[in-house]
């Protein structure tokens, strides 16, 4: 379950083009470095970090097995798990922690049982803890909730038979649903992969129930296959213990399937195909004070129709798609010399995003909030549905397609954008396919090509292609690659990254690299940044010596590098150093001290914010800060990020804090503030104070519904932004929103008034 990162691997990117290090930093290195990798080299070879007691990977003879019984009555959904069938099945137990550190046991055991029928497989867990239910965390009720925070029980399994296709469903105490779609041990995952399933639980003062019912037509499996890869896993939040059935070492997760048992006696109805419709409605009233802005009142109707021919195979076909209740963008402070990568919040688009997704290999890491990520995407979806400009474009429709076996899988997308009224100006046609291959145990080689047709737009056509490639060298070593090119008006451009990195419970070391040329312009992708060499190493240890206070669970201290260069005349153009030690807490809270110096040589005028223009030359500052979290699980939950040094020839400080106050699960006040103050910065040394502020509210009636409000308070931007919205999931994925938008400009900024009530019903209805 999502004990795992969301960005499961970034915490170990990193990128190399160039492994000869120019000089200029060289010497920096030498100097600067040096040291702190002496002292991790001495700690490692001289037994400072306290050994811990391997996790047993399983073969065919030692691997757990759990055999699931047919029900011969009615299973009632209730959370007490009291039918007789209940009863005689046979039970998963004697778990094993598997963090902060492997023990072969917990101290909070679990029992679950594996029943079906023909229409549902059902999964019956029982979490003992004699705390009762005043040591239960659950910050909110909202769906795909974050479990490293909560208490929460889930379950994985590879009913594909090919050990690289996991699916997990996760559930809190008090029924909160998340589910993942993961492959190869989670080098790819979706969390907006939804099937429809339901749960219910109850609480009582030894423990709680979870009683969960998946249909087999929500489900993927391969035909004949009467065992699956399956594991069961559990948050105790108070302990900030996980275990589970089958322990795995802590640098994976439980969606890494090597580290699994056997579900013994499956009997699922032969895959059918089946179809589905997820259907809309709504009326939207706008109003804009913008020379073309929209005031008005209007109606659509849309939707999608999803059909599984095969258990292997799935297509959808999308009507006028329309995206009201996505989430908004959390807007950020940009300080950098990248271009902000945005992630995707459109249902239908991150659905099997996986399939259209090349490996590439990303840069990025701990820096005390600064955005400095490098993304080179050939592919991003989210490009569709936007204009030139960036503005938003009606989708008119479109179709995907998916397959998907133990070694093969293949994708593609088509979708029509239209432009505004009778402007046929950004109007373009979007297609995209990959196919990838699996060889041997953990090799994969896949293949990408994208489009985009301006037509009447006048932009021409782009097109874009790629071949990419993860293998592992046995569980602890991955190597991933991808080389793209793209071309239009006869202009063709390159672009390759790669990452290599080996990971074990005491430490990651990795090099990984990216070139992207100046001609190098995906129309369908995202670039952090054109025409540069990307080098990105870093390294980091987890001390646990035996001297530790009890309340600390380990030291981990990183060094973390990054460098950019000129492709053409390998001048450096951008170095950083970084270096932190994390001290995390048995209560999940961490203290993290960052030194940090860097080497900016930019060649022309670099503008960062409004009225702030960096000249050309060459500028070498330091900044120093702290990384404080709380309990992240508990009622009340702070974070802070505070940072002050060199900024260019100037000076910044910084501050980024956070909270939360949830009084109970179903009521939770969060807010977030960011200060910049800079400091005789740029050409006209420039001082200015940046704020950005994020309050939101959120209330639950239960885990089916849901109201909340955030607004945005941007100075750099001069605006301010309201998004408020109910949510009813009156029928498993079918829901009903109210939605509302409000901008608006502050401090005398020049966007236009615009305000948005939007009301939709959302009907998925299996056919």
């Amino acid at each position: 379950m999502a004990d795992e990162s969301r960005d499961a691997e970034g915490a170990y990117h990193v990128h190399t083009v160039d492994v000869t290090l120019p000089a200029i930093y060289v010497r920096f290195a030498r100097r600067r470095v040096r040291a702190v990798c002496g002292l991790l080299i001495l700690a490692a070879l001289s037994g400072i970090v306290e050994a811990q007691q391997a996790v047993p990977e399983p073969d065919s003879a030692s691997r757990p097995r759990l055999t699931a019984r047919r029900a011969t009555g009615p299973i009632t959904l209730d959370g007490r798990l009291d039918e007789p069938d209940w009863q005689r099945a046979p039970v998963a137990k004697d778990f094993a922690t598997v963090r902060p550190d492997y023990v072969p046991g917990t101290n909070y055991p679990s029992e679950v049982r594996v029943l079906f029928d023909d229409e549902n497989l059902y999964i019956g867990a029982f979490n003992r803890d004699s705390a009762g239910l005043s040591s239960l965390r659950m910050p909110d009720l909202r769906r795909d909730f974050s479990s490293p925070d909560s208490d929460a029980f889930g379950v994985t399994f590879g009913p594909l038979g090919d050990g690289r296709t996991a699916f997990q469903l996760q559930v809190t105490p008090l029924g909160s649903q998340g589910d993942v779609q993961a492959f190869d041990g989670g080098a790819s995952f979706s969390f907006s992969w939804d099937a429809m399933w339901r749960v219910r639980t109850t609480r009582a003062d030894s423990g709680w129930i979870a009683e969960i019912a998946i249909p087999w037509t929500s489900l993927r499996y391969a035909k004949g296959l009467e065992s699956w890869d399956i594991n069961f896993v559990r948050n105790t939040r108070r302990a900030a213990q996980w275990s589970a059935w089958v322990p795995y070492p802590r640098q994976f997760s439980s969606w890494r399937l090597t580290y699994s048992g056997l579900l013994d006696s499956i009997q699922p109805p032969p895959p059918r195909a089946n179809v589905r419709t997820r259907l809309y409605g709504l009326t939207e009233s706008s109003r804009s004070t913008a020379p073309s802005g929209f005031n008005g009142t209007t109606a659509d109707v849309g939707g999608e129709v999803i059909w599984a021919p095969t258990a292997n195979s799935l297509f959808e076909a999308t009507v006028n798609t329309d995206f009201a209740q996505a989430d908004v963008d959390r807007q950020v402070v940009n300080l950098t010399r990248f271009s902000v990568f945005f992630p995707e919040q459109r249902q239908f688009f991150l659905e099997n995003a996986d399939l259209l997704t090349a490996a590439s290999a990303r840069g990025g890491g701990p820096g005390g909030g600064t955005t400095n990520s490098f993304v080179v995407q050939p592919f991003f979806s989210r490009r569709i549905g936007l204009g030139l400009d960036g503005t938003p474009r009606p989708i008119v429709g479109g179709a995907r397609y998916g397959y998907r076996t133990g070694r093969t899988a293949v994708g593609a997308l088509a979708m029509r954008q239209g432009g505004i009224g009778t402007n046929e100006n950004d109007a373009a046609d979007f297609g995209v396919a990959r196919a990838s291959q699996f060889f041997g145990r953990s090799t994969r080689i896949g293949g990408l090509v994208a489009y985009r047709d301006g037509g009447r737009g006048g932009d021409g056509t782009n097109v874009v292609s790629a071949v990419d490639m993860l293998t592992r060298f046995g569980e602890q070593v991955q190597l991933s690659a991808m080389l793209s090119n793209s071309t239009q008006d006869g202009e063709t451009g390159t672009a390759a990254t790669w990452s290599l990195n080996r990971r074990t419970p005491r430490s990651s070391v990795g090099l990984a690299g990216a070139f992207v040329n100046d001609r190098y312009a995906p129309s369908t992708g995202f670039v952090s940044r054109p025409d540069v060499i990307m080098t990105n190493p870093s390294a980091d240890v987890t001390f646990q010596p035996a001297w530790r206070p009890a309340a600390l669970i380990w030291i981990r201290p990183e060094l973390f590098t990054q460098f950019f260069h000129d492709p053409g005349t390998r001048d450096l153009q951008e170095a950083r150093f970084l270096f932190n030690t994390e001290l995390l807490t048995i209560t999940g809270g961490s203290v993290t001290p960052f030194v940090e110096h860097n080497l900016q040589r930019p060649v022309n005028n670099v503008a960062f914010l409004p009225g702030v223009t960096i000249a050309p030359g060459a500028y070498d500052y330091s900044r120093f800060g702290l990384d404080v979290k709380s309990d992240q699980s508990a009622p009340l939950a702070l974070s802070a990020i505070v940072s002050a040094g060199g900024f260019f020839n100037g000076t910044q400080e910084q501050a980024i804090v956070a909270g939360r106050w949830s009084p109970n699960p179903y009521l939770s006040m969060r807010a977030s503030y960011e200060i910049n103050g800079l400091r005789a910065v740029g050409i006209s040394d420039t001082s200015l104070i940046t704020h950005l502020v994020g309050p939101e509210l959120r209330a639950s009636l239960n885990p089916r519904v849901h109201w909340s409000a955030f607004y945005q308070y941007n100075t750099v931007q001069r605006s301010g932004a309201l998004n408020t919205r109910f949510s009813w999931e009156f029928a498993p994925l079918s829901f009903f929103y109210v939605v509302y938008n409000d901008g608006q400009p502050i401090l005398d900024g020049l966007m236009p008034r615009s305000r948005s009530l939007i009301v939709k019903l959302s009907w998925l209805a299996q056919l």
